[in-house]
């Protein structure tokens, strides 16, 4: 037998999942609820169209289909993921992945048997809506094409939401939480997330089924009802801007889910072997992070060097933005771009960057196998030299996107300062070190509640500055340890233009004119320069001292 078959046919997980959640009286309950649902929207929707509004039964069919296709996605995205995040968390409640652990399964065959194990109901039940599905075909003649196309996104956004889940229950230290937990993340990916698109950022809409239930749907719906479909241009199935040409959706669609599924699946792999390791190796952590950097930077440079792609985008902020491209825009769009980033960084340095614990453990290990270091691939290794990779990255990335925009000389007309371009480089640098030193020297726990007060406590001074006192320059000063502050304001310098409402560089109306005491921009940007380079130098100093402690202990 081989390898395939007996990884997909003989998976007993998969049987452990159909004998407990999919008991005949279970199957009953649920089934009867759930086709009596999907049977009466289409009832409600297709009874009236032909009775009292004179629309074809064709016509009256089309339109009940994507009410229909929601409930299956309700089945399968919602209810399928709560049973993939509370199944899991409970059988690790319970002990009982220890157990499997020590089967001889491969870690492939687990992930696998779990993953279409623990959602086996929804997925029974998401089957006995199909026979209505196929009703509605023969009734409209809806293109088999179309519907193909749309069960296609719709099975890799489940596979999407099911790993995510599954990579919830895993890692989550309290697996009683994983259900919520998970919950949220699908709302985030599905509701929030999407959202970016508005602003550039166009990877994560496609994260979900809209763009192709909005698009592909829309193009089989009737006349009538098209218009109605339609969500201000976002949600349309269209070429997707990349980079300075253009992807077809779908393939667009299939390279971010693939990319996530790839990223989720990594995760739960490695928690399945060990699960002591890391979220995520040093080398996996990195191809994460390119990975975000290209699609974000696709996107920005989309917007960048294609008119139409900026048209679009910027259609629904009315004639004057899309008529003129102006320097506010692009900082607006480059500081969404290094957010995300920056973001991701935050959180992978979090992930990556070894506990005391594991420290003394690895250095450990070394000394038994007679290294004269920890290995840098190792959980234990320091997140430094892959810090300094990922600075790397960003940094060309940053050059590369500015050398475009001043090629194109839209945005800006010559080529920024050399003092304001350093002062970037330098802040950026000295913001990634300092994050990577205080993860390592002060352990997760502190380093989240140290960083929290070091940056929103001079946020929140600003904040009180700017309304009680209209202090505005002493506030700025205040505020430069929170990073979108201070990088923000360096952006703007750089960009020669005001970045509102935190800059005053030439009379702007966003902040009222102060005669006693002028703002200067530049010694702004050097404090929080030098500042952020002097705490990255002491966090690297405290971390190099943390690191040789224990590695000589």
């Amino acid at each position: 037998m081989s390898a395939l078959p007996s990884l997909f046919e003989m998976n007993p997980l998969w049987r452990k999942g159909l004998r407990s959640r999919c008991r005949l009286k279970h199957m009953l309950s649920w089934g009867v609820i759930w086709i009596t649902l999907a049977t009466f929207v289409f009832l409600v929707v297709y009874t009236p169209m032909v009775e009292q509004q004179g629309a074809s039964k064709a016509d009256a069919a089309k339109a009940a289909l994507p009410f229909v296709l929601v409930i299956q996605a309700v089945i399968l995205m919602f209810f399928g993921t709560s049973a993939v995040a509370s199944g899991i968390s409970q059988e690790r409640d319970e002990e009982f992945l220890d157990y499997v652990r020590m089967t001889p399964m491969s870690p492939t065959a687990k992930v696998i048997g779990y993953l279409f194990g623990l959602p086996a109901r929804e997925y029974l039940l998401f089957a006995l809506t199909l026979p209505l599905v196929a009703i509605i075909v023969l009734i409209s003649g809806f293109s088999l094409l179309t519907l193909g196309h749309f069960y296609l996104v719709f099975f890799t956004s489940v596979l999407v939401y099911h790993l995510t889940a599954l990579a919830v229950g895993m890692v989550s230290p309290k697996p009683r939480l994983a259900s919520m937990t998970s919950m949220g993340l699908v709302m985030v990916l599905y509701f929030a997330l999407p959202n970016l698109s508005r602003i550039g950022i166009t990877f994560f809409e496609f994260l979900t089924i809209r763009p192709v239930f909005f698009g592909l749907l829309q193009q089989e719906l009737p006349e009538a009802l098209r218009a109605r479909a339609e969500v201000n241009g976002i949600d349309t199935f269209r070429p997707v801007p990349f980079l300075e040409g253009t992807i077809l959706p779908t393939l667009y669609t299939m390279m971010v889910q693939g990319f996530l599924i790839a990223v989720m699946f990594s995760i739960v792999h490695r928690k399945w072997r060990d699960q002591s390791k890391h979220l995520f190796s040093k080398a996996g952590a990195l191809i994460v992070f390119c990975g975000v950097t290209i699609f974000t930077a696709a996107s920005l440079w989309a917007v960048v060097a294609q008119d139409d792609a900026y048209n679009q985008l910027f259609s629904a902020f009315g004639r004057q933005l899309s008529s003129e491209r102006i320097p506010q825009t692009f900082f607006f769009l480059l500081m969404t771009c290094f957010m995300i980033v920056s973001t991701a960084y935050l959180f992978l340095m979090c992930f990556i960057t070894p506990s005391k614990s594991c420290t003394l453990a690895g250095h450990r290990q070394a000394q038994k196998l007679g290294h004269a270091r920890i290995p840098l691939t190792s959980d234990a290794a320091s997140s430094l030299p892959i810090a300094l990779i990922m600075i790397a990255i960003t940094l060309a990335t940053g050059i590369t996107i500015m050398s475009l925009a001043i090629r194109h000389g839209d945005y800006v007309a010559s080529a920024p300062s050399t003092a304001s371009m350093i002062a970037v480089v330098v802040l950026s640098v000295s913001i990634a070190l300092f994050v990577q030193g205080a993860a390592e020297s002060m352990g997760q726990r502190v380093f989240g509640v140290s960083v929290f007060l070091f940056w929103v406590i001079p946020f929140f001074a600003m904040v009180i500055l700017f309304a009680a006192f209209e202090a505005f320059e002493t506030g700025l000063y205040t505020a430069q340890p929170f990073p979108p502050i201070s990088l923000g304001y360096s952006i703007a310098w750089m960009l020669e233009t005001t970045a509102p409402p935190l800059s005053h560089l030439d009379g702007s109306r966003f902040l009222p004119p102060q005669d006693d005491m002028p703002l200067t921009p530049h010694n702004i940007v050097y404090a929080g320069t030098i500042g952020y380079a002097l705490a990255a130098i002491v966090m690297q100093i405290m971390r190099f001292k943390r690191r040789h402690r224990l590695c000589t202990a």
